[in-house]
């Protein structure tokens, strides 16, 4: 096997046949002469224990360990867990140096583990499979290997691919036939392009989906199975813009989405998301920072709009994370309200814009009655409108629970946590919204010296 020459291990193995079990002294001291020795507890372990152990060391270590001994040999190929890490087959080089690899070691290793007379039905089922590709590593023949691995039905497949170069054109990745992916629950692929639908015919037990920084053709995820989803900087190329999302069992949903005035993945749900408990969603301005490229343009404002649209059906979550999100986004295009969340108990914003005079932040705590727990975060706050020397000042476009104070939005609220970098202004969002609370109702204490972080509790 990988690592040992062939010649090597068969002379260790005749070796050992001539042999008796092997014994390891006694090394702690107490009980019986200087001489006495006992077996080798760990080998006496049942095969299904022992297999569980090797499952946690990797395929390549727990491949290496056949040569310990007889009862050895053959233990790794009954391990439920295979786990191929390209890495691990680095060569040393010096610092700066672009990373080699022994491709033939690789290619043995992968082809050895995976070996087709290990399957179909000679090989048990597999409750993981763990592949981390790198581009400077790999050839087609990852591909054979992940399709032999499918066939072992895994529980849960985490596919990683490491470009050194470029993420245009992710190297295509099966995941067929429908048999081969029955049992399938967890599924995470980083740096691919998947060639298959989402869906409930395709994935038929999937509860967990991970997709990060993939390019693929197909813009539906339907699964009545579906439990958590994330989707991660998806790459847009000439494929998807709207990803429709049809998951009624869905509970946790991540979303890191990147536009620009030309690009952007918006993600659409036909129907509340009534199951959901846990929500995060951030979206990255990716255009330069010559501000006349970040202007608002039609495309980005129905990307915001479509985020704007999605917080909408978002109404039975508790905890929710909003990162980068303007009022655009934060509000309804037509009512100019922030959708309604009677269940909200946790929200931060990070990042945010909370409004002129804080309107957006007055209609969230307007329209999240129970809200407990309150984090902002080098939010955005505008206490005065601008305008151009001899013009009278405009009449604001707010919520229409603008005119109520703050304090009386604020009935449900147990602790508020307001930060931002030291060298900004501090007087504008904090003194604001200190102004329009009532004192004697809140402990105020820093706990922070490198940002102006400011934590409240009501007494």
């Amino acid at each position: 096997m990988e690592g040992i020459p062939q010649t090597a291990a068969a002379a260790a193995a005749a070796a050992e046949a001539s042999e008796p079990p092997r014994k390891r002294a006694r090394v702690d001291g107490g009980g019986g002469g200087a001489g006495e020795e006992e077996e080798d507890r760990l080998s006496d372990l049942p095969d299904c224990l022992l297999e569980d152990i090797l499952a946690h060391l990797g395929s390549r270590q727990a491949v290496q360990t056949s040569v310990l001994s007889r009862r050895w040999r053959n233990l790794w190929r009954g391990v439920r867990v295979v786990v191929i890490d390209v890495g691990s087959f680095r060569l040393p080089g010096a610092d700066g140096d672009p990373p080699r690899f022994r491709l033939d070691r690789i290619e043995d290793f992968a082809d050895g583990v995976l070996s087709p007379s290990l399957h179909p039905g000679a090989a048990r089922e597999l409750d993981a499979l763990r592949m981390r590709l790198d581009e400077d590593a790999v050839t087609t023949n990852f591909q054979r290997w992940i399709r032999r691995a499918l066939w072992r039905r895994p529980a849960t497949v985490d596919l990683y691919y490491l470009p050194r170069r470029s993420f245009s054109w992710p190297p295509a990745v099966p995941l067929t036939p429908v048999t081969a992916v029955s049992r399938l629950k967890t599924l995470r692929i980083f740096g691919l392009r998947p060639t298959v639908v989402f869906g409930a015919d395709e994935f038929p037990a999937l509860e967990d989906l991970h997709i990060e920084r993939c390019s693929y053709a197909h813009g539906t995820i339907a699964s009545p199975t579906l439990k958590r989803l994330a989707l991660v900087s998806p790459i847009n190329g000439c494929f998807v813009r709207e990803q429709r999302l049809t998951a009624p069992g869905l509970t946790s949903l991540r979303l890191v989405l990147p536009y620009s005035r030309e690009e952007g993945v918006r993600v659409i749900t036909d129907a509340p998301l009534t199951s959901l408990v846990d929500a995060s969603i951030t979206i990255v301005d990716t255009d330069p920072g010559d501000p006349r490229n970040r202007r608002v343009n039609q495309f980005k404002v129905d990307f915001l709009v479509a985020i704007s649209n999605l917080l909408g059906r978002l109404t039975s979550v508790r905890n929710l994370d909003l990162t980068g999100l303007n009022a655009t986004a934060l509000l309804d295009n037509k009512s100019q309200e922030f959708p309604m969340f009677p269940y909200l108990t946790t929200l931060l914003l990070n990042e945010c814009d909370i409004g002129y005079k804080y309107h957006v932040l007055r209609s969230i705590l307007q329209n999240a009655p129970n809200l407990e727990q309150l984090r902002l975060h080098n939010c955005k706050f505008v206490g005065k409108s601008r305008r151009k020397a001899g013009q009278t000042q405009s009449k604001e476009k707010t919520s229409k629970c603008s005119s109520s104070t703050l304090s009386s939005a604020c009935s449900s609220l147990k602790s508020v946590e307001i930060k931002h970098p030291r060298g900004e202004p501090s007087h504008d969002l904090l003194h604001e919204f200190l102004k329009e609370i009532p004192h004697n109702q809140w402990r105020k204490r820093s706990i922070d010296e490198e940002t102006i972080s400011i934590e409240l509790n009501r007494k």
